[in-house]
């Protein structure tokens, strides 16, 4: 099986369109489609069903694009054995991003592994449902690693905290709650919350925290930009749960009250399978975050 057809392969399946493609592998999206057509004959199967105006996976092609990933990592690691380190990676690596990420920065991150290793097709995504969604990506194989907000607790997946952040109530300066030394969940159950969709780790936190001590409670505004939210709070459009160290730049406008009844805490992490080996690329990316770690950052 021909290891160039299989990187057009997973080109288009990940970019569900062949002119994108092609631009990603540098060819014309004629060899491009020739390529793919070739594997399909080889495999005596459709990957991919194409329409004047859609390309989709079919069954075959969702099955097959996780072993095609597989295949590349089992040639990149059998070429490690036998090639001097000297000859450079080669292969791709995609990263899940959270939106609003600066502690790692990720442009000079990402920057750097390319000066390094301009051989290694380098792509960052994220997703509307957040950490649930990156994780679900790393599991389909989808994503190579991830940075994540949440306890990871998956045998599937392996974890590398990178800054652990403590969750208080924040209100308004002008709230009945402000002035005070300790707030519990049932005294706030009743207010308007501003908090991320489901699906995100902060989001998954405080939920399950209301849901553990037999209350409900109601988010009125959902952002997808954790660093937003101390913005709405400010502004009187309620309170939240989240870490105090976010709430910096809306100044004496808002107040943190620490909870009585409750310690709510969760790590951001750089995640990765525990299934799949992980390839040279994912090594270098892993050996490289250290030096991309902003400590005078939140978030």
């Amino acid at each position: 099986m021909d290891q160039k057809r299989l990187e057009y392969f997973i080109a288009v399946a990940e970019e569900l369109n062949f002119t994108r493609a092609a631009q990603r592998m540098h060819v014309t999206q004629s060899t491009l489609s020739a390529g793919v057509k070739t594997l399909e004959a080889d495999l005596k199967v459709e990957l991919l069903a194409r329409s004047t105006r859609s390309v989709r996976l079919t069954g075959a092609g969702s099955a097959f694009l996780p072993e095609a990933r597989t295949a590349l990592e089992a040639l990149d690691r059998a070429r490690a054995a036998v090639e001097p380190l000297a000859t450079g990676l080669r292969g791709s690596l995609t990263v899940g991003v959270l939106s609003g990420l600066t502690v790692v920065d990720v442009p000079a991150l990402a920057g750097e592994f390319h000066r390094r290793h301009p051989e290694v097709l380098l792509r960052t995504e994220t997703s509307q449902r957040g950490t649930a969604g990156l994780l679900d990506r790393i599991k389909e194989s989808h994503v190579d690693v991830a940075f994540a907000g949440a306890e990871i607790r998956d045998e599937h997946l392996r974890a590398r905290p990178i800054k652990r952040y403590h969750v208080q109530l924040l209100v308004p300066a002008g709230h009945p709650l402000a002035q005070g030394e300790k707030a519990r969940l049932r005294d706030i159950a009743a207010e308007t919350f501003v908090d991320m969709p489901e699906g995100f780790g902060q989001r998954q936190l405080v939920d399950d925290a209301f849901t553990k001590a037999g209350l409900s409670r109601r988010v009125g505004i959902e952002v997808s930009d954790i660093t937003t939210i101390a913005d709405y709070v400010a502004h009187g459009l309620g309170v939240a749960l989240l870490p105090p160290d976010l709430a910096e730049r809306a100044g004496d406008a808002v107040r943190a009250v620490p909870l009585a009844d409750a310690r709510l805490t969760w790590p951001l992490s750089v995640v990765a399978s525990a299934t799949r080996p992980p390839t040279r690329a994912l090594h270098a990316f892993l050996d490289l975050i250290p030096h991309h770690i902003r400590r005078d950052r939140a978030f």
